[in-house]
């Protein structure tokens, strides 16, 4: 006599096409929501009067992204992509490569559990996938199959982040635009009239456009990279972009150098102050806190509430460049860097309305090391050592949204992350690198005070007569006398700049 079995499979009642369908809506509430939307829609409006809208809507976002592809992709495309790589990227793959990798676990009872993917976050370069750990599987168990994981995916490289107990996200780099993109240095304006304070070009963002740094909205920037990471690109870059200004004394240059002027040194003539040490460095500080304190008293009597950019030399722009914050903030004595804490978080509270602005970086973004970080508006985060410095440098949750600036390859100096007040979402940029010869002309141009024009005879010119080679000869010995300090080109090209 044989004996039926009786009992009931407690995993085939978990899986009942009620349960199933139900978890579905629970767990995709944004997919399940747009296809009943479109559903309604087309029953009240018609399905033909649907496709014709949903026709003009691809047509309209079509054109939006040739047209200004980083706006599109800010508010609608990485939304979009995000969708789409969920679906036909990452999950319709998910259950095959976790297997391939050997992260599926059995359960008693003969079933095959799979790490939950929960969400998907998108940007140009990076996308991050969020997943839920089984009991029993620790974050170590997905850090050893990482590079399987990048190369099921096509993606350059991942990388793994802890969010919370039994949730990680993986981060996939689809791509680096920086290593395509060719990003030339800006043209040195050569004309007050060519600098726009709101407008200073330096190198060029993820999208290929032109990258300009705002002095008139930012104000105060600070820029936190490892060693080698590019911060001399970015702050000579600013000075290249302000360089008529410069010349003309519509900007004067206060620099701290803390490492004896190794960086800064090649333009100590066109500086208004240079200081090479900690105690120089106080000492200029509060000579920059003294000077805005009088303009603001200045101001204040004549009744002027705010500076106006490019005024005047009478009022200019004092430009404060702290190359090395913790060299001021941390490592020197103690009474030194108590008072420069004081004077330089002054510096940026108070001095926005007298034309005051502040350039400061660092290799630590630490609160200890700067603890007046919060005043800059402006933040820039290059290559940095430590995955927590780019929260620090950037803002609290900065990382997870795609800032990865702790992944930035050495061999990319100059690249970065760069957050503005008001806004959510960070931007890459990267500066273009600024060489010794491109640091002479600026400092050549900028502290040259009477430049003139000279045409250089060419070869068509050898065969002139005995009177013009007289004449020449003539002038020469007239203009032999005059002290020429800078020889520059015609004006030709200075028409077709574009500084907007």
């Amino acid at each position: 006599m044989t004996v039926r079995e009786t009992r009931i499979n407690a995993g085939d009642t978990e899986r009942t096409p009620a349960r199933v369908v139900l978890r579905f809506l629970a767990r995709h509430p944004r997919s399940v929501g747009s296809l009943a939307a479109v559903g309604i829609t087309g029953c009240y409006i018609g399905f033909h009067t649907m496709l014709i809208g949903a026709g003009v809507a691809v047509v309209a976002g079509a054109s939006w992204a040739v047209l200004d592809r980083p706006t599109f992709d800010r508010f609608a495309g990485r939304l979009l992509r995000a969708w789409w790589r969920r679906w036909l990227t990452y999950h319709r793959k998910w259950q095959r490569v976790i297997f391939s990798c050997g992260l599926v676990q059995s359960s008693p009872k003969g079933e095959s559990r799979v790490p939950r993917l929960l969400a998907v976050r998108s940007t140009w370069c990076w996308d991050s996938v969020r997943v839920r750990l089984l009991d029993g599987q620790t974050p170590a168990d997905f850090e050893g199959v990482l590079d399987r994981l990048a190369s099921a995916y096509r993606a350059r490289r991942a990388t793994l982040r802890t969010l919370k107990p039994h949730v990680i996200s993986l981060d996939f780099q689809k791509k680096e635009p920086f290593e395509v993109l060719l990003t030339p240095l800006p043209d040195m304006p050569r004309e007050e009239s060519a600098v726009d304070l709101s407008r200073l070009p330096i190198g060029q963002d993820e999208y290929g456009r032109e990258f300009a740094l705002n002095f008139v909205d930012g104000l105060h920037h600070l820029l936190a990279g490892a060693p080698g990471a590019g911060k001399g690109s970015w702050m000579w870059g600013l000075l290249r972009a302000l360089a008529p200004w410069i010349r003309s004394g519509r900007v004067r240059l206060w620099v701290i150098d803390p490492k004896g002027g190794m960086e800064f040194g090649q333009g100590e003539e066109m500086f208004h102050r240079l200081a090479t040490d900690d105690t120089s460095g106080l000492d200029l500080a509060r000579e920059y806190v003294d000077t805005l304190d009088e303009r603001k008293e200045t101001m204040g009597r004549q009744g002027r509430r705010n500076w106006t950019p490019g005024d005047s030399a009478e009022y200019p722009l004092d430009l404060l460049i702290i190359d090395e914050l913790a060299s001021m903030t941390e490592y020197a004595d103690r009474d030194i860097s108590r008072e420069f804490e004081r004077l330089l978080s002054k510096a940026l509270a108070q001095f926005r309305a007298v034309g005051g602005r502040v350039v400061g970086a660092t290799q630590e973004p630490t609160k200890d090391v700067i603890p007046m970080r919060g005043l800059f508006p402006t933040k820039v985060a290059l290559r940095l050592e430590e995955a927590s410095y780019v929260d620090m440098a950037l803002g609290e949750g900065v990382r997870d949204r795609g800032a990865f600036a702790d992944q930035i390859p050495d061999y990319m100096p100059g690249v970065a992350y760069l957050t503005r007040e008001g806004q959510r979402e960070p931007l890459r940029v990267r500066a273009a690198y600024t060489t010794d010869d491109d640091i002479t002309e600026l400092v050549r141009f900028a502290t040259s005070k009477d430049a003139t024009v000279l045409d250089f005879p060419t070869d068509t010119d050898s065969g002139t007569d005995s009177a013009e080679a007289a004449d020449t000869e003539q002038t020469e010995t007239e203009t032999g006398s005059l002290d020429v300090e800078y020889i520059e080109d015609d004006g030709d090209d200075d028409e077709d700049f574009d500084v907007a």
